[in-house]
């Protein structure tokens, strides 16, 4: 069991988009650091591939809905 470190930037419209996405994050069994600036939400992400690259292909599909 590997853990690595992954850095995910993504790209917000509105504080609306940001707040849904930042309460999403809590749903995932990862170690989370998250930050947001205006059109942007930063997230380290800690713990096995596999489950960063499932919590990348959902924020990822969670903006692009909104």
């Amino acid at each position: 069991m590997v853990r690595t470190k992954r850095a995910l930037n993504l790209r917000v419209k509105n504080t609306d988009q940001m707040l849904t996405l930042m309460k999403k994050l809590v749903t995932f069994d990862l170690e989370l650091e998250a930050e947001s600036k205006p059109g942007l939400v930063k997230v380290a992400a800690h713990g096995e591939d596999e489950e960063i690259k499932h919590l990348e292909s959902k924020m990822k599909e969670l903006v692009s809905k909104c």
